[in-house]
This record gives structure tokens, sequence and C-alpha cells, in this order.
């Protein structure tokens, strides 16, 4: 064998990439393995890597396993192979890739080589052939380089792909050590093992494997540091550094990645508050509330409600009722998982009535609607249900796609159903248990997918779009709860296998490798939310110490090297999704779904960990990232949301998936604010309200909130049980630089004072927060202050976006330059004195923070959710920007 190319196995099982000769039945090295690729343009759901990685493909339209593409550039295009030493050649192969959609066969290809000085063209006695499902071989004069070239022109307005590229070696290449790629950093938990592998690329012959510990402070167990793929274990907590080295005919190439032993979780998780009915008492989310609840919600009800809504809405499923009933039907209208957006405004409808309208006739009638629109709903989308419990109209509609089938893996069916359960809950909740139609259509849905789903002789599967794995767990909590008995333990134990079946997939699902597997944050932002969120419920219910490992890995992957500033995640360098480690761009991605998914994930490690910085995280991103997705009056939204933006809201998309998921878990309050265990109370947003924390020391506790937070830091809590009880009380000391990405100065962390009943304490602190234990009467008082000061951030130098810049945030609240109060190409001086000012006729009432731009012009900043509510008609170049120059 003269060539090896050993691959991560829970990646791929790579063959050989071998080209056989015909005369002498000799294999010949394919050089491509040892060389670094790079591309005039990659588009933003391929990488440059997969070019050279050894795969062999199938066929031109699967890209699975990893492609190149250059959508949505057309014309010429090119990919390059750069060596560190000379090769010889006179052979190269290429397997197009063509999607059928944007992505089609080339026109023509060329091949270049570089003889020192400029590219020349190979002399060959005919072209690279460009047909598919087939590798397109060309044979030309021998050359001798460090670097090829393939130049690709496209057909017509299609752009062009590669699945995989190689190069033949012609015998006189140089020798190469091995490439080596350790993978990716991560956390595990003390007593755990953690999962190795990497890539090893060789020309010829077999590598020597060794795994090492470099640096640490205990005891590295591997076992077998001999094999790429093996697992290690530690015997004491702390940061250490492992190896990978390959050695061949005497050169060695390592690379090493990072661990962090951690010690677990503690063993009994906070409980959530659901949502119930609650009162809001604040200055910002009064407004926000009242424009959400009188105008986006209702908004979506009549485009949902449209009998001919392109999108699909309620005419899906209108449809499908009359399918089962054997009468004629249309086709189903829109994405296939287009029951989403209506079950979610469902939930958005559900809890919006649980807010107060204090005598607001506005909110009062639109509640009303959304009370009459749940009477009209309801019933359509229980007469689609089939009898069995299942509900998709995309299914009931064409009942030749199979149920959950590798054909229709993409069909969302997870992803509708899960959205279903969640909505049932609240639906539940916001009646008081009295109306009991979705919850039992949930129940009888969840019973369809557990009758099928499972160990044998049920069936493995997974969904490429996740949702129903943390809604099972959600729901099967809610029926312990409602129920008793463990009767929602067969639900919890489905999202876990769910998850568990997850492999052989890709990177954009996240169904690369097994979950327990995965430790940095790829693919789509919103699936891998929902995915992190789901496997932290799985490791909270089961202390699955492997799932505990894979939850910290990711979550430190994705918060401290692809966070944006505003708690947004998805840079959209890959299709919706993450990009690289710390590439960061300003035009972000930032779905607002990934927003209320990255949320979930926050929250569910504030119930398993106790600790305060999970809620310092979601507040970032509940204030900033989510918040802004709505303009002032709750007419527009943003699907995505940069840091530089350049245009208005919208009010509809294509893909509707957000709008009724911003609304419904903006109104979730009472589940953001507070979380608690049988003996405690979690404090952890502060919003004026008047929310009530169920079974806490034996009774209900009514929690009265009053502050003008974030606008100022002054909170006082009333606590009221109803009857006097023990239990203690933590309240979150905030830290503003929640990311390693960012640091903020002045200092802006913790709690300034605190008093009980008007004398002044200083309680405990644990896990971030402030710890009150007593018996609590009616009436006592907590009164207590956040440091509010404008704190100037900088991102990390391996940010290549925001080097040189500077953003500004006040409280929990980043802030944004816009241009309807001044140009934008102008430049802050570092010692430049900046003040706040509130102006209760700006924005529906916000604090801008004012000083002077380094040419001693007015500067004006306003918080970043209230961004792009003055567009100018016609307005040309950016309109808004979080990161500006500094001098």
């Amino acid at each position: 064998m003269n060539r090896i190319k050993l691959k991560h196995s829970w990646l791929v099982v790579a063959v050989m990439s071998v080209l056989v000769n015909s005369v002498l039945a000799e294999e010949v090295a394919n050089v491509a393995l040892v060389a670094t690729g790079s591309t005039s343009y990659v588009s933003g759901d391929t990488r440059v890597s997969a070019l050279n990685d050894g795969i062999e493909p199938r066929k031109s339209d699967f890209r699975d396993e990893g492609c190149y593409g250059n959508w949505p550039k057309q014309k010429t295009q090119w990919v390059q192979y750069d060596w560190s030493r000379p090769i010889s050649t006179e052979k190269i192969s290429v397997y197009w890739w063509d999607d059928h959609m944007g992505v089609r066969l080339p026109k023509t290809a060329r091949l270049f080589y570089w003889d020192g000085q400029a590219f020349k063209s190979v002399k060959a006695s005919g072209a690279i052939g460009v047909e598919r499902d087939q590798w397109n071989d060309l044979s030309f004069e021998e050359v001798i380089t460090t670097k090829l070239r393939l130049e690709i022109e496209g057909n017509e307005e299609f752009s062009t792909g590669i699945l995989e590229w190689k190069v033949f070696d012609s015998g006189k290449s140089s020798t190469f050590p091995p490439r080596v790629k350790a993978n990716a950093d991560r956390s595990v938990m003390l007593n755990g093992k953690t999962y190795l592998g990497g890539d090893v690329s060789a020309l010829s012959g077999d590598c020597d494997i060794q795994w090492s510990k470099v640096s640490g402070p205990g005891v590295v167990m591997f076992a077998d540091s001999g094999d790429v793929d093996t697992t290690a274990t530690f015997s004491e907590p702390g940061e250490y550094e492992l190896q990978l080295m390959a050695t061949q005919n005497g050169e060695t190439t390592a690379d090493t990645l990072h661990v962090s032993v951690l010690h677990g979780p503690p063993a009994e998780n906070l409980s959530p508050v659901d949502t119930m009915p609650y009162k809001i008492d604040s200055p910002l989310w009064n407004q926000r509330a009242k424009a959400i609840i009188v105008n986006w919600i209702p908004h979506c009800i009549d485009t949902i409600s449209k009998p001919d809504l392109k999108e699909g809405g309620i005419n899906n499923f209108i449809e499908a009722a009359k399918k089962l009933r054997g009468e004629n039907a249309e086709k189903h209208r829109g994405y296939i998982f287009s029951n989403a957006w209506v079950y979610n405004t469902i939930e958005a409808m559900c809890v919006a009535q649980m807010v107060d309208p204090q005598g607001d006739q506005m909110m009062i009638a639109a509640q009303q609607k959304m009370h009459d629109t749940l009477e009209d709903w309801i019933p359509k989308i229980l007469a689609a249900q089939e009898p069995d419990g299942y509900l998709q109209t995309a299914f009931t509609l064409h009942p030749d796609r199979k149920r959950w089938s590798d054909k229709y893996r993409t069909y969302h069916e997870g992803y509708v159903a899960g959205y279903f359960l969640e909505a049932a809950v609240s639906h539940y909740m916001m009646t008081g248990g009295k109306d009991l139609r979705l919850y039992n259509a949930a129940k009888k849905l969840a019973d369809c997918w557990e009758a099928q789903i499972g160990p044998p002789p049920k069936q493995r599967w997974w969904d490429e779009h996740q949702a129903m794995e943390m809604a099972l767990v959600r729901f099967g909590r809610f029926v312990n709860t409602v129920e008793g008995d463990g009767k929602g333990d067969k639900y919890i134990a489905l999202a876990k296998f769910l998850l568990d079946c997850r492999s052989g997939g890709n990177e954009y699902s996240q169904s690369h490798v097994p979950v327990t597997q995965q430790y940095e944050a790829v693919g789509h932002a919103v699936r891998a939310s929902y995915n992190y969120a789901g496997m932290s419920d799985v490791a909270m219910e089961t202390q699955d110490i492997d799932y505990q490992s894979a939850v910290m890995s990711l979550f430190d992957n994705m918060i401290n090297r692809k966070y944006y500033v505003t708690g947004g995640i998805g840079s959209g360098e890959t299709s919706e999704g993450f990009g690289p480690d710390y590439s960061l761009r300003h035009e972000a991605y930032c779905e607002s779904c990934s927003s209320c998914g990255l949320i979930y994930f926050e929250h569910k490690l504030t119930m398993a960990y106790h600790e305060a910085k999970y809620a310092d995280l979601y507040e970032e991103t509940l204030f900033n990232a989510l918040l802004g997705s709505l303009d002032q009056q709750g007419n527009n939204f943003y699907y995505t949301n940069a840091l530089t933006e350049h245009g208005a809201r919208y009010p509809w998309h294509v893909c509707p998936c957000c709008v009724g998921n911003i609304p419904r878990v903006l109104l979730m309050m009472p589940t953001w604010m507070y979380a608690k265990d049988a003996s405690d109370i979690y404090v952890n947003m502060f919003v004026g309200s008047t929310i009530t924390v169920p079974g806490v020391g034996g009774t209900d506790v009514q929690m009265v909130q009053k502050t003008d937070y974030p606008w100022n830091g002054t909170i006082k809590l009333t606590v009221n049980p109803a009857k006097a009880s023990k239990f203690a009380l933590h309240i979150r000391q905030p830290v503003r630089d929640v990311s390693e990405l960012y640091e903020a100065e002045p200092d802006a962390d913790g709690i300034l004072w605190i008093k009980l009943s008007g004398e002044t304490i200083e309680p405990a602190v644990e896990n971030g927060y402030a710890v009150i234990d007593r018996t609590w009467e009616q009436g006592d008082t907590v009164e207590f202050e956040l440091p509010m000061k404008i704190q100037r951030i900088h991102a990390s130098e391996k940010i290549a976006a925001t080097r040189g810049e500077v953003a500004l945030r006040y409280g929990p609240m980043i802030y944004t330059f816009e241009s309807a109060d001044q140009p934008l190409d102008k430049s802050l001086a570092s010692d430049a004195e900046l003040s706040t000012q509130w102006k209760p006729n700006l924005l529906g009432g916000v604090m801008v923070i004012t000083g002077k731009w380094a040419d001693g012009s007015d500067l004006q900043a306003i918080p970043f959710y209230a961004r792009s509510n003055r567009i100018k008609k016609d307005e040309q170049g950016p309109v808004s920007k979080v990161w500006i120059k500094e001098q």
C-alpha cells in the first residue's frame, strides 16, 4: 500500500483513494492529501477542506460528507493546492458537485501549474471532463511544482462545485511528513471519558500514532494511546493539553487539543417556572409587550388565516381534514414544515393571554381576538390529526410519503411535532387545565411517536431539524407534574433515544457523529441550539456523564469562540449557521429563531448548574438579539439580526419560521425571571412585574418587582408567601462580560448594596447569586442596586472583524450608532467623554449615549433593540453599526 489515509472513524471510514494503473497494477499516491487548499470564493455552506479530505464521492448530488462550492458566484472561479515541498505529477482527477439547483456542472475547466514566477497552463492533449457521477481525468506532460490551480468556468448563470480533487504522484515527488489535525478542544466531567480523534494523512506506508499528555495537573489514562480513535480519562480536575503525534520515515507532525476537566453539576436540578398569568410593570417591557400583543400577534393571526397563503397556514389543516374524511383536497402549501408557525403562533397567543392587560382596552380587544382565534383554529387542527395521533399535514396530504423514513428525514416531522407539544403545554397553563383539547391531542401525538420509535423491535430514527427532543422532555415533565406516577417518563426516554440515534449524517444537522462525541458548534444555528438544549434536558434527567461533557464542550465552543456581543449566534458563513472559531463578521446572520434556541439552551444550564452566569447570557440575548428582532410598533420583524444593518424590517418572510417563535419566547417572562426548587427561589432577571412562583417552602410565593431596569439599576423585591415559610432567595449578581471573546471597562458587575426590609445586609454569595435564607412573611422586601455604567467593549484580537473597533454597553443593553443621527464612518477617541441621557420622546422612550466623535461632532448611540425604526426612504449603505472605529 503506497498511501494511507487515516480518518476519524466516526466521521467516515475512508477508502484509500487509490488509482490502480491498468498496466502495472500499481497504486499511485494522491499528493492532494498533503496539500493546503484555497479558493477565489467559497459558499457559506461548503468548505475548501472538502477538496482533499480523502472521502470517495458517491454521486454528484450527494454532498453530506462534504463539498466545495462557490454559489452564488458565477463565471470563472478557481481552487488551488499549495505544497510545502515540490511535487511531480502528470495526472489529476476531479469529481464535480451538481445539486440540480444553483450549483451545476461547469462549462469548462483548465489546469495551471506554478513555475516559480507565474501560473502556466499544463500541456495536455485534451480537456478536463465535465461529466456527473464519475471521476473526470486529465493527463498532461509532467510538471514539478509547489502549486496547482484549477480554473472553473460556470455554465450560464450557475455556480460550480467539487466533491473531491485528486492529484497523482508521477513517482518523483518529495517525501512529506504526515498531516495531522487533532479534533476540537473540549470539556469533560471528572470520572468521565472524552472521545479523542483526528485526521492523519500520509502518502506511503503506515504511520506510528501516539497520544500523550503535554500538560495538566493530573494523570491522563488513554484507552489506546497508539490509536487515533481512542478515549481518555483524567485523575484530577483542571486544564490539560493533549498531543496527537504521527511519525513516518523519521518525520513527525503533531497537533494538540485542550481539555477542561470539570466537576459535574449538582445532583438535583432546579425546576422551571411555567408561564402563568402575570403582570408587567416596566417602562420598557410594557411598551414591548403591548406592541407584540396588540399588533404583532394579530398580524400573524390574520396572515396565517388567509385561505390562499402560499407559505402555508390554517389552509393546510383544512385540506388535511378533507383528505381524512375522504373528500377532494388541495395540495399542501408552502414548506413541508409550514405547520410550525401555526403552532408557534398558538403558543404565542396562549402566553399573551396570560399577560394582565391592566385595563388597556387595546390589549383586551387583542386578547379577545386571540381567544376567538383559538376557538376557530383548534377544531380545524384537531380535525387534521390522524386516527393514530400522527399530525403533520405535509404527510397527510401526501400519503405516499412514509413516516419516519430516511427518504423523508429532511421533512421536519420532529420539528413540527415538537412545537405542537410545547403549544399544548402553554394552552393547558392558559386555561388552568380546564380545556384539555390540545393537551390530549399532544399526548396522542407523543404516544404515536413513542409506539413506533425506540429500541428494537421499534424503529431507530432521527430528524434533520431538531425540536422534538427538548419538547418531549418539557412535555414529559409536565405530564409528570399534572398526572404523576411517572406517566411522562416514556416521553423523556424517547427524547434521549432520538438524540442517541444521531450519527452518520452531516454537520449541518448535527448528525455527523453521536451527540455525546460532539464538541464543536457546527452547522445550522437553529438546529444546533435546539439540539444542545435537548441534550441539556437529557443530561439533567439522566445525569449521563457523556451528555454532560458534550453539553459543556458545546457551550464553551459556542460562547467563547462563536458568539456575538449582542447575544446572537450564527455568522452565516455556513448555511444559516456557524463559521469557524473567531470568525464573526459584522454582517452576521444571527437568525431570530437561533436566539430563541440559545435562550432555551442557557436557561436549561441555569437549572442544571444553579449558576448565575447562564442567566447573564440569556439576559443579553433576550434584551438585544431577540428583543431587537421586532420594530417599535410590532408591525415588522427581522429574520436575521446583523450587527451592521443595511435595511428595514419587513412584515413577512418567505420562510416565516420566526414570526410566532419571537413573541412566544419574549412573553414567557415568568420562565426567564425565576427558577426554583422545593426550598429556593432564583431571581434571574429584573423586570417590573408581579409573578407567582408555586411550591416553594411548602407554599406559593408572589414575587413583586419594582424597577425601571434596564434604564437604572435600583430594584425592589416584595416577597409575599401565601403563608409564612422558610426558603432561600437567590438574587443574580450580574456579570457583564459573559463571553471570553469580549472585555469591557469600567467594571460594572455585581450588586452595589442590598437591604432586607430597610436594613443593609451582606448576604453570602454562591455561584453568582446573593443568597438570603430566612423565614419570609408577606410584605418582606429586598432592595438593591446594580451598577449602571457606560462600558467600552473590545473584542479578542482573534476576531479579525473587530480589530481597532469598539462597542458600547449600558447595563445589559448593547448600543448601536444610526445614520439617522450621524454619518457612520466616524471614529471614537479612546478617551472621549460619554454620558447617558433619557429621551422620553425617542423610540418609545430610550436611554441614549451621547458625546463627541474624534472630529468634534456630536455622537449619539441608541439601544440595539431600537435600531432601524427611523430608516429614510431609499437610504443607501449601512443604517446602523454596533462596532465603530476607535482612535
